[in-house]
């Protein structure tokens, strides 16, 4: 295990991976669907009158609620914000285009991996909501009519429990969408589609994390800004990560911003080590790197080409997990970052 005392990395005697490498590792199985879209049965749709129907809620006790073992006694705080949260693809081993959302084994991973790893980041700071959906199976992204259909039906699951949410749940607080992968495309829709037709209700979004959008070429939106700085509301972030050097093939001008979730800007400028808070690892531990007196290097970041780069040091054997990752940190895109989210939150959202 990686052992954690007084903010330092001190002695590694086993290493094992973050649990949210699950992310990843899932799909290394995944099956295809076997039929048409049209051909299957549609599943029962969620009721969100019903709170078991929802993955994270306020009024229950869920896996968005916890903090890290040694954040505990974290006393950031902040009054009338509510986070409308909608997890990644971890729909990877069913034989349909579209996931049932009683699926017991699939909701623990969301439970396990979701929750526990992205959603908590606002945990003690803003109410949570999270619906479940009937996901898209991950195939449909390369499948580009089955897929299609697929992302439609789980959008409306997702449009649905977000007007309920609405009516029943806001009371006049302020809104942040915040999402990851399939969660991200689906809040890009809701915005595009539902909330900027609707003045009244895009006045409450005050923050949008599209955070995980591999397909970031794919999305531009009119009406709701780029944020620029590490203050701003009214706007979205965005940021895939990747290792350092990473290439793409797409031209530069195909891509939207990016942001920097360490210095919170969407220049080129490489973050210090010192600016990055600590990483959420799979002991539930926050890792952070030195301390008064010694500054170990951990994590630097910096944009390119639409791309976050990530660069590692002083985390032992890191280079092994790469061949799991396939040259791609997507699965880590909130733990990586998950203190600076945090803290970032706080000093946006405190803002009146």
């Amino acid at each position: 295990m990686l052992n954690y005392k007084n903010n330092n990395l001190v002695d590694v005697k086993k290493i094992t991976l973050f649990s949210v490498f699950l992310f990843v590792l899932s799909s290394c199985a995944n099956k295809i669907p076997l039929t048409s879209f049209e051909q299957e049965v549609p599943k029962p749709a969620p009721v969100y009158n019903n709170i078991d129907h929802w993955a994270a809620h306020p009024d229950k006790s869920d896996y968005s609620d916890i903090k890290p073992k040694n954040l505990l006694n974290d006393t950031l705080s902040l009054d009338s914000v509510d986070v409308f949260y909608v997890y990644p693809t971890l729909y990877f081993d069913g034989l349909d285009w579209n996931a049932d959302f009683n699926n017991k084994k699939l909701n623990k991973k969301i439970k396990h991996l979701a929750l526990k790893n992205q959603a908590s980041v606002f945990s003690g700071l803003a109410k949570i909501y999270s619906p479940y959906y009937r996901q898209m199976h991950f195939q449909g992204y390369k499948d580009n009519i089955n897929g299609l259909k697929a992302f439609d039906f789980a959008y409306q699951d997702v449009e649905n429990a977000f007007k309920y949410y609405l009516e029943n749940f806001n009371n006049g607080n302020r809104i942040v969408l915040a999402g990851h992968s399939q969660g991200t495309h689906h809040l890009q829709k809701l915005l595009n589609d539902y909330i900027l037709l609707n003045d009244s209700i895009l006045k409450k979004i005050k923050l949008c994390y599209f955070v995980g959008d591999v397909f970031i070429e794919n999305f531009a939106i009119d009406g709701f800004p780029f944020c620029e700085s590490p203050t701003d509301l009214n706007c979205y972030l965005s940021w895939n990560s990747f290792p350092y050097g990473t290439s793409y093939t797409h031209k530069k001008s195909d891509f939207v911003s990016t942001t920097n979730p360490i210095t919170w800007r969407n220049n080129e400028a490489a973050s210090l080590y010192n600016m990055h808070k600590g990483i959420l690892f799979n002991n539930y531990k926050i890792i952070r790197g030195g301390n008064k007196l010694k500054q170990e290097k951990i994590l630097s970041a910096k944009v390119n080409n639409g791309l976050l780069w990530v660069e590692i040091e002083n985390f032992p054997l890191f280079s092994l997990y790469n061949k799991f990752l396939k040259g791609n940190y997507h699965a880590l895109d909130y733990n990586l970052f998950w203190m600076n989210i945090r803290e970032n939150f706080y000093l946006r959202m405190h803002k009146k």
